[in-house]
């Protein structure tokens, strides 16, 4: 084995001859650090899902469906409530032959018969099946006790299946799953995403642990009904999110998602392999950014929210090419009668979208409909709404990439840098030989959420195994709209 020196040397030699600025030289499509746009694709988002309920959607009549996409809208994402043995009415059936008999499957018919799924996709729209991650007779976990294996393989993991399935086989275009845990039975809301949920004696290593292995059966679930699924998801609440920060910064609450479960629940929903895009819409932005402006909270969120998930996802190579972050509106109003859920004016509405447009990965950003699509008038909107999923380029810029000096231990290498973008980045990756995986970043930025933020990602990877001769490495820094810069150098071990 060479003495470590010696590595050493044969990378810095490596590093002088590849490039003296920044370890070589950018090797990705040319995407100039300036403003110009001609010749870049469209990159903004072109999809508008709206999210409403099922027995809506099932009614809709080509012409309204026409009408909406017309206005801009590129799909529904509807919901059915809990999942059968949980508080629902609807059961689902994964077999294409199935008879569907019985009012449990009345749902599931009327999807069939009325074809809506076929004559969306017929427009160039989508659909989206979506359900309560919920339990109405739980009052203290989502879906199940996580420590219940009964329940969870004869209840939560069938019933998951079968609707995954019957989505499949009804032509959907993936599942949308809502987080939000509603009034369970005897009309008490004491069901909690938190480790210490109530009636738990264990620890919170092992709760985390229970939770992550539950995703797990979940995501394996899921792809048996439902191969390369997408999934909407909405209320997922990761620590060191705008969420968060809007919590500490209004409530006085500070690391308010700290002992919630949802990171480990999706730690073990991406670790299992076979899904397609897992898209998270983030409510936190439905009416308002609530500090500063759109840009300021967005690049905040998508900043630290895929710095987070680095760090925290196991298998993060994988899910950051599937993974997307993007903003949730609501424009119709809700039923409190207070100020912030009443509709906005259209022109607000308009800038809101623009930016949520411009901040959209995946192109696709959502809307939530409280009134459904046939109680609310959207005409006032139509022209933002229109105006928000119109092919544009948005980002012309890809993002900077730093490599530091490697930091060699024997024959493993390991490297840190930094990347900046003018919107955030989305993952840095690497490749040594056959090898790839992704870097664990952290957003250091000075600021504060009224004035804006100043900062660039850190990045350091684990220590990456190197074999005798050459090796060629490549490091890309990512951004959310899919520019890439790459540094490339070679590393000779004697």
């Amino acid at each position: 084995m060479p003495p470590r020196h010696s590595l050493r040397v044969a990378v810095r030699r490596a590093l002088t001859m590849l490039g003296a600025v920044a370890l070589g030289m950018t090797t990705a499509a040319a995407l100039a650090a300036a403003p110009a746009t001609a010749g870049l694709k469209p990159d903004s988002a072109t999809r508008l899902i709206v999210w409403h309920e099922c027995d809506e959607l099932v009614e809709l009549t080509d012409a309204e469906l026409d009408a909406w996409r017309q206005r801009g809208v590129g799909g529904f994402a509807c919901n059915f409530g809990w999942l059968r043995g949980m508080g629902g009415a609807h059961a689902f059936s994964a077999d294409p032959d199935a008879q569907l008999s019985g009012p449990s499957y009345a749902l599931q018919r009327r999807f069939r018969d009325s074809d809506v799924v076929g004559r969306l996709r017929k427009r160039g729209m989508k659909a989206y099946l979506g359900f309560y991650l919920a339990n109405y007779w739980n009052r203290a976990t989502p879906l199940a006790d996580w420590f219940d294996d009964e329940a969870w393989s004869r209840t939560v993991v069938p019933a998951v299946r079968d609707a995954a399935g019957a989505a499949h086989n009804l032509g959907f275009a993936g599942l949308a799953v809502d987080q939000e845990l509603y009034g369970q039975e005897g009309g008490v809301q004491t069901a909690t995403w938190s480790w210490r949920y109530p009636g738990n004696k264990r620890s919170e290593q092992t709760v985390r642990r229970q939770a992550q292995r539950r995703g797990r059966e979940v995501m394996r679930a899921l792809v048996d009904g439902f191969p390369d699924v997408e999934m909407l998801a909405y209320d997922v609440h990761f620590p060191e999110s705008w969420g968060e920060l809007v919590q500490e910064e209004t409530n006085g609450i500070r690391a308010g998602y700290r002992d919630r479960l949802d990171i480990d629940f999706w730690n073990g929903l991406t670790s299992v392999e076979g899904y397609g895009a897992l898209r998270l819409l983030d409510a936190a932005f439905y009416k308002q950014p609530h500090y500063g402006s759109w840009d300021t909270a967005l690049e905040y969120n998508s900043n630290r929210t895929f710095a987070y998930l680095s760090r925290k996802l196991s298998n993060w190579t994988y899910a950051s090419t599937r993974m997307f972050v993007s903003p949730f509106a609501w424009i119709d109003g809700g039923n409190c009668g207070c100020a912030w859920e009443q509709p906005r004016p259209p022109g607000y509405v308009a800038d809101q979208l623009q930016a949520f447009s411009r901040w959209a990965m995946g192109g696709e950003f959502a809307a939530y409909s409280y009134a459904g699509v046939r109680n609310f008038d959207y005409s006032p909107y139509d022209g933002a709404l229109r105006a928000s999923t119109r092919p544009a380029v948005v980002d012309g810029r890809a993002p900077e990439l730093t490599v530091g000096e490697p930091a060699v231990q024997r024959r493993s290498l390991t490297l840190t840098g930094t990347a900046r973008d003018n919107l955030a980045v989305r993952a840095v990756r690497w490749s040594a030989g056959d090898r790839r995986g992704t870097a664990r970043m952290t957003w250091a930025a000075a600021g504060n959420p009224r004035e804006g933020y100043r900062g660039a990602m850190r990045w350091r990877t684990r220590p990456i195994p190197l074999e005798r001769g050459r090796t060629r490495v490549v490091v890309t820094a990512e951004d959310i709209k899919g520019h890439v810069t790459r540094r490339t150098f070679t590393v000779r071990v004697p």
